[in-house]
């Protein structure tokens, strides 16, 4: 894949010789850890990575399609050094699908398990909630989510207007209109973060992609659970206790840790 600048959408987090994790993990607007940090510190002796597709989809593309930020990350990834041994690639919630996509990707020269934790698998109404989440955030929602289209260039570009115009009508009525441009990084990240979901609602081909990889799946609502394009018989299930929903916990991470690592002793 090819962008504009230098932003990487994998990093290392901890060293190890063999048997790498990839953990799908997209940044959080807050200063909480992550699932990939806490899995670094949890785990000796396996190299950790981030993927983190922020930086990718912030830059002058509005979209990029799951493929490529999966590719793109295995690129990264097979220059690193760091990729002997079995692979374990991680997805939490709608990460699911990038997970799932590098892990095929890897499968077809290594041995690959992707763990899927509560994973979803985004539709036309997660991107318009979403959409209307962000948009609220800069006072009552009084747009209509955009009808998604098959341009997603477009759907990316209405859903950024609408949200600039809600910020420069935001700053006028308050007398700030000066000061509209500080949110400009806040709505990158919005769009960033659309992005991403709209890539996972346009991968039709997510089951096939998982190739010969191994697929593990943590449930707290296991009857629920389904992985597109695989049988039920082709996935593992995991039931665990009840999660809050799009939060990663310390328990949640060791809940994964253990799921990796069954004899682990986690610290």
């Amino acid at each position: 894949m090819t962008h504009s600048g230098d932003e990487r959408i994998l990093r290392r987090l901890s060293g190890g010789d063999t048997d790498p994790i990839l953990v799908a993990d997209f940044q959080a607007m807050s200063m909480s850890p992550r699932m990939s940090e806490m899995l670094s510190e949890r785990i000796p002796g396996h190299a950790v990575f981030q993927i983190d597709p922020i930086g990718v989809l912030s830059e002058d593309r509005r979209y990029v399609p799951m493929p490529e930020l999966a590719a793109a990350c295995v690129d990264e990834f097979l220059g690193s050094g760091a990729d002997q041994g079995h692979v374990h690639v991680i997805g939490h919630c709608s990460a699911s699908p990038l997970a799932l996509r590098v892990a095929g990707l890897l499968a077809s020269t290594r041995s690959v398990t992707a763990v899927l934790v509560n994973p979803m698998w985004p539709v036309d109404d997660d991107v318009t909630l979403k959409f209307t989440e962000f948009l609220s955030k800069f006072g009552p929602a009084t747009h209509t989510p955009p009808e998604l289209t098959t341009d997603p260039d477009l759907d990316m570009s209405k859903m950024e207007r609408i949200l600039l115009d809600k910020v420069s009508a935001l700053a006028a009525s308050t007398g700030l209109s000066g000061s509209a441009g500080a949110f400009s990084d806040l709505i990158v990240w919005y769009r960033a973060w659309l992005a991403f979901l709209l890539a996972g609602r346009n991968d039709t081909q997510i089951g096939l992609a998982a190739g010969r990889s191994a697929v593990t799946v943590l449930s707290d609502s296991p009857s629920t659970v389904a992985v597109p394009g695989r049988d039920e018989d082709a996935y593992l299930v995991r039931e665990m206790p009840a999660q809050p929903v799009g939060t990663v916990t310390p328990e949640l991470a060791e809940i994964v840790a253990t799921t990796i690592v069954p004899n682990l002793r986690t610290v």
